[in-house]
């Protein structure tokens, strides 16, 4: 807002407000303009002032400096200033701007073409760069990469140290930065400060359905079905083409039951992306563990590893399967082939403990829990006890035997022991005081 002098008295239902004279200098000639703007499109480029009001809303939005060049009592004059070249010199186009606590005006514009002109303008405090925006930007980035490439080597302080960083640089303010903490929390066993990640992110950016699905699926496997089903259905609303988002989604109506649902939502993955082993996994399991049918769980494991013949979850499962059927030889074969794998998750390693024991292969079931223990988090822990108390049940070890149980039972309760009240492998240990504690722990766990 330009009046006589460049004096402007804004009108307020309270006050006069008196805005500081304009500090951009008159706007140039024709000549001037051109010779300034040789190299760029000039021809046919009207070279009025007002040609160029057009020029303001861009630099407003996209400015490269924003600076701070007087304060009043009355408000605060600021420079916003767009660079023609790469280089951070004449000629710029500024817009001026004078804001108060309620608003701002633009209070001038023009064309910058001489050094002197530009170095004054940039005498105030700098508000904002790109440069220094795009490097800090690229800094929290490569943070960011680097706490990854931890993440998946199984460096969790490292990365977690590193990710710390990256959200101290970004000011905060980066929505994937703490989803990315919140699955390094949740890997290093700290799930109350993973979800807090996963809300904080989720309170930056509400349509991004990653943190819905992280802390969806942190709350499934605390068999919180209700909290679960209220983010996962977040995530498939936000994204309803990932076949992760509708696989994992599937996979918690057939724990709740929901059969019709669930395979409405595998067919749905499966035409999002045909490739996606998951959704024959995740049936695989449904059949194999939830209708105890281990024929129709063998073939939806071997079909979703002609997809991902590497899934070591697939491979442990389809042992299992093949041995319930009575196929030992498939069941060995598969074993040895996961027995050769550098590194073995937690869940392989707790079903392979499992196909030990039920080999007899007493010495390898109990290799295998020791090494399931030395892991950062243990998958089902209660069914790893368990298969170990058994193991240690069948060569005779009744007291080593009782102790694992305990800690079976601790974490599984009631469903332990029923399990073990069915096992001819415990009968021996079932009708003593020490299993009888055993009822009553489990009786107060589900009481609690």
């Amino acid at each position: 807002m330009a009046t006589k002098d460049r004096e402007t008295l804004l009108e307020t239902d309270e006050q006069t407000l008196t805005v500081p004279r304009s500090c951009l200098p008159h706007f140039p000639d024709e000549a001037t303009i051109i010779a300034a703007l040789r190299g760029s499109a000039t021809q046919g480029l009207c070279t009025e002032k007002a040609a160029f009001l057009s020029w303001v809303d861009f630099t407003l939005e996209h400015a490269d400096e924003i600076w701070e060049t007087e304060v009043t009592d009355d408000g605060t004059l600021f420079h916003y200033i767009s660079f023609f070249g790469a280089g951070n010199n004449v000629p710029v186009f500024s817009v001026e701007v004078f804001g108060t606590e309620e608003a701002l005006w633009v209070h001038n514009y023009g064309l910058v073409v001489r050094e002197d002109d530009l170095v004054a303008l940039r005498l105030g405090r700098l508000v904002y760069s790109r440069a220094l925006e795009w490097q800090r930007e690229t800094l929290v980035r490569n943070l960011n990469e680097k706490a990854l490439t931890n993440y998946d080597q199984g460096q969790l302080e490292e990365a977690r140290e590193l990710i710390d960083v990256a959200i101290r640089y970004s000011g905060q303010s980066a929505a994937y930065l703490f989803n990315n903490r919140g699955l390094i929390c949740w890997k290093m066993g700290k799930i109350e400060e993973a979800k807090q990640d996963f809300l904080a992110s989720i309170k930056l950016d509400r349509n991004n359905g990653d943190p819905y699905f992280n802390i969806g699926l942190i709350y499934f496997d605390e068999s919180n079905y209700a909290q679960a089903l209220h983010y996962l259905r977040r995530a498939v609303e936000i994204d309803p083409h990932d076949s992760q988002f509708l696989t994992e989604l599937g996979h918690l109506y057939l724990e709740m039951d929901r059969e019709e649902e669930a395979m409405a939502l595998f067919r749905q993955a499966f035409q999002s992306d045909p490739d996606d082993a998951q959704v024959d996994f995740h049936l695989g399991h449904y059949f194999l563990y939830k209708k105890r049918d281990p024929k129709h769980a063998v073939k939806y494991y071997e079909k979703g590893l002609k997809k991902d013949p590497e899934d070591q979850f697939a491979l442990a499962d389809l042992a299992v399967a093949h041995w319930i059927r009575g196929n030992r030889r498939k069941a060995s074969t598969i074993y040895k082939i996961l027995q050769r794998r550098g590194h073995l998750m937690p869940y392989t390693m707790s079903r392979l403990v499992y196909l030990n024991a039920e080999m007899g292969n007493y010495e390898n079931a109990l290799k295998f829990y020791r090494k399931a223990l030395s892991q950062s988090e243990l998958f089902e822990p209660e069914w790893l006890h368990y298969n170990a108390a058994v193991v240690y049940a069948k060569t005779g070890m009744s007291k080593q035997a009782l102790d694992i149980l305990v800690l079976a039972v601790k974490e599984g309760g009631q469903a332990v022991v029923e399990k073990a009240m069915s096992d001819t492998a415990l009968q021996g240990l079932t009708n003593t005081a020490h299993f009888r504690k055993l009822l009553k722990m489990a009786a107060r766990r589900r009481n609690r």
